[in-house]
């Protein structure tokens, strides 16, 4: 879902991935404030997350306090499960393509020693449909077409070729297996309820078939389900504190710096960069793109730390893709060079709770015929007069609520979805060589990328308001 913290699903989480926990030693070791590394907070979200059936709970999102946690995508549902598989067992999740911009099955576990990293999805173009049905998400297909059931099964870890399979081998804690169903910009209420979600049909070894209550008693992990992983205060607190770093800005700089998620511990050690270590996040980036905090594997993540301590309003100014219109008077599917574009503003590590999002859709009112836009991000109190539509200007809401220093930061979340192999200028194609590692400026990165990366900078209210409305 996020970045620095995605759903997490055990009730006992007690630390972060090796890889993390190393990262963490090496970063504590050198910081005056902690000597070693803090457990992760198992948050209570799990008590207030809605109950859909009694495989999926969810959804999870924005608008529910008890689940704006992990960074969410204002545009976007997760729903999720969490499940033993039988030996020799099989499940089959038997759905109708949503009415949306996008849906996908993404299962989890541990890869190169990073948990909760994608081990295999399918997204919604990839999921065959069954027969006499169609898939609404190939280009040109017909959106509201009745017919458009489909079948996925998930095994045991029984590797298979074949279509529609999701082979999950059980590596999480408790050798469960786990699921995050999304849907982006679901057209109407129908595609949000319950009851549009794939329903799970068991096959037992013995070719016994199960389904509702009866399924959900033979698998179901006995657990609170989805729990939060957050970072502790301590660490938060060591890190912005380490030897060598602005405390007041730490890891935030100006103009605005994007990386691109790449691993769990080249993702905390942008602490690093502006500090004597930071030729040590080599060693980071040499990891590879191994994903992790439940990352989905359509979508490439860039994160940007902001500060109000370089100006209480930030500009961000590029190039938006084309991406395809959706909606209830949308029949055909289109194409575009990406499936889903969204920057969000969110709180700190600590709280992980997501404040605004404004996705490609969301920018089309003040786009120009270059495509070019203008967003402000500020809060509601330091918001220029003329960050309105009517001028030209998309306003995205930094949120009121400090971090646990008390200073007014934030983490901008640049999502890029489904893009088109032959768009050159999206995170997808922003390679491991492509990351200047030790650098204020992503010089690489930003070549790669071009004016599709939102170029940041920081202003005050009234020196906004100075360029008038147009």
């Amino acid at each position: 879902m996020g970045m620095w913290s995605m759903l997490g699903t055990h009730t006992q989480m007690a630390t972060y991935s090796c890889g993390m926990r190393k990262m963490l030693a090496t970063v504590m070791a050198s910081a005056a404030v902690l000597a070693a590394a803090a457990p992760v907070q198992a948050g209570a979200a799990g008590e207030g997350v809605p109950q859909a059936t009694c495989f999926w709970f969810g959804p999870m999102g924005i608008s529910d306090p008890d689940t704006n946690l992990a960074y969410p995508d204002e545009g976007a549902l997760y729903w999720g499960a969490r499940f033993r598989l039988p030996a020799g067992a099989t499940l089959q999740l038997q759905g109708e393509y949503p009415h949306a911009r996008y849906m996908s099955l993404n299962a989890y576990g541990r890869v190169a020693g990073t948990d909760h990293a994608a081990v295999d999805a399918l997204e919604d173009v990839r999921i065959q449909p069954d027969a006499g049905s169609i898939n609404p998400y190939v280009v040109g297909a017909e959106r509201y077409a009745p017919n458009r059931s489909y079948t996925v099964t998930m095994t045991d870890g029984r590797a298979s070729d074949e279509p529609n399979v999701i082979d999950a081998p059980p590596t999480n804690e408790g050798a469960a297996q786990e699921l995050i169903y999304r849907v982006y910009l679901p057209d109407a209420a129908a595609d949000r309820s319950p009851q549009s979600l794939p329903r799970p049909v068991l096959t037992l070894a013995g070719g016994q078939v199960l389904r509702d209550q009866a399924l959900c008693d033979a698998i179901n992990d006995p657990q609170k389900y989805f729990q939060f992983q957050t970072m502790p205060g301590p660490v938060y607190t060591g890190l912005v504190n380490l030897p060598g770093a602005d405390p007041a800005r730490n890891p935030s700089f100006s103009p605005l710096r994007w990386e691109k998620f790449f691993n769990q511990p080249l993702a905390l050690s942008i602490y690093r960069l502006d500090t004597p270590q930071r030729k040590l996040r080599r060693a980071d980036l040499a990891l590879g793109e191994v994903g992790g905090y439940y990352d989905n594997r359509n979508v490439k993540y860039a994160v940007g730390p902001i500060n109000a301590d370089f100006g209480k309003v930030l500009v961000l100014r590029g190039k938006l893709p084309t991406t395809p219109a959706t909606g209830p008077k949308v029949r055909r599917m289109a194409g575009g060079q990406m499936r889903y574009w969204s920057v969000c503003q969110n709180g700190s590590p600590v709280e992980t709770n997501a404040i605004d999002c404004l996705s490609d859709a969301d920018l089309k009112p003040v786009l120009t015929k270059s495509r070019r836009y203008t967003i402000v991000v500020s809060r509601r109190a330091d918001r220029p007069k003329n960050a309105r539509t009517k001028c030209g200007v998309a306003w995205l809401d930094w949120g009121n609520k400090r971090d646990s220093l008390g200073r007014q930061t934030g983490t901008l979340l640049l999502r890029n979805l489904a893009s088109d192999p032959g768009f050159a200028r999206s995170l997808q194609n922003v390679g491991l060589d492509d990351v200047d590692v030790t650098r204020r400026v992503n010089v690489s990165q930003q070549k790669v990328m071009g004016p599709y990366q939102p170029r940041g900078t920081y202003t005050s209210k009234k020196a906004f308001q100075r360029r008038g409305c147009r």
